[in-house]
């Protein structure tokens, strides 16, 4: 009877399931199949963009950048809040990261496009919370899957969220209506965008190559880049997961 007992009991007990298969369901394998599908899915952008039409679409983007830099020192300041004010309205933030990186080279160009991209997301952020919220509940109706991205509040959700294939608008108002403090806000938003970010730059710069090998090369730099911050951002967001489990545990 008394061993009888104390089985009914363990089998009770709230601890028991956490001894089935330890490790297995907090454990999740590293996405290398959709890794190495990102990286050949860059690829084939490159080659389609060696070949017309797009080249025309490059072509008008070059001039755009060549435009820039006729203004000297100043084009620096007209990119900057040209780049502000045409994200605020909506428009994709990498296009300015290949058009930065044409127009400085790749580094200073993705650091202009990034600051500048940082700055519109988080005016959209704060008119959110200062009083917008009325105007972005009726538009985030468009976007219903906005809303699963930020029901884990923080520093990890929102570097995630800047890597889901949405607008860049519909996330930071959802942001803006969560309670996700300012800092983890800026922050993430800021490491979220490199993975993208970088490789357009690369590309940017790489296509004002004259030489046929530079170019290569450049575009060779970009998926490797491109890679190597897909491997490195999952590796994060894991151990940011794992961060957050183990301090709910200790809450409980």
């Amino acid at each position: 009877l008394l061993d009888t007992n104390k089985i009914l009991m363990m089998e009770n007990s709230p601890q028991a399931p956490l001894n089935k298969s330890p490790g297995k369901e907090g454990k999740k394998r590293f996405p290398v199949k959709r890794t190495i599908a990102l990286v050949l899915f860059l690829l084939l952008l490159i080659g389609i963009g060696l070949h017309a039409p797009v080249k025309e679409y490059v072509s008008s983007v070059q001039e755009s950048a060549q435009k820039i830099i006729e203004f000297g020192w100043k084009g620096h300041i007209i990119f900057l809040i040209g780049v502000t004010l045409l994200i605020l309205l909506g428009m994709p933030r990498l296009l300015f990261c290949a058009i930065g990186g044409m127009a400085f080279g790749w580094w200073l160009g993705l650091i202009y496009a990034v600051a500048a991209t940082l700055l519109a997301y988080y005016l959209q952020f704060l008119f959110v919370r200062w009083g917008g919220r009325p105007f972005v509940e009726k538009y985030l109706k468009k976007y219903p899957v906005a809303g699963k991205f930020i029901r884990d509040e923080g520093l990890g959700a929102v570097i995630l969220a800047r890597q889901v294939p949405l607008p860049g608008i519909a996330i930071n108002f959802a942001f803006g209506l969560s309670t996700v403090r300012n800092r983890d806000y800026i922050l993430g938003t800021l490491i979220g965008q490199i993975p993208e970010a970088l490789p357009c730059a690369l590309v940017g710069a790489g296509l004002l190559e004259t030489s046929g090998k530079n170019l290569t090369w450049m575009l060779f730099l970009a998926v490797v880049a491109f890679a190597v911050l897909w491997v490195g951002f999952n590796l994060l967001l894991r151990y940011l997961r794992n961060k957050n489990n183990h301090a709910e545990r200790r809450k409980v």
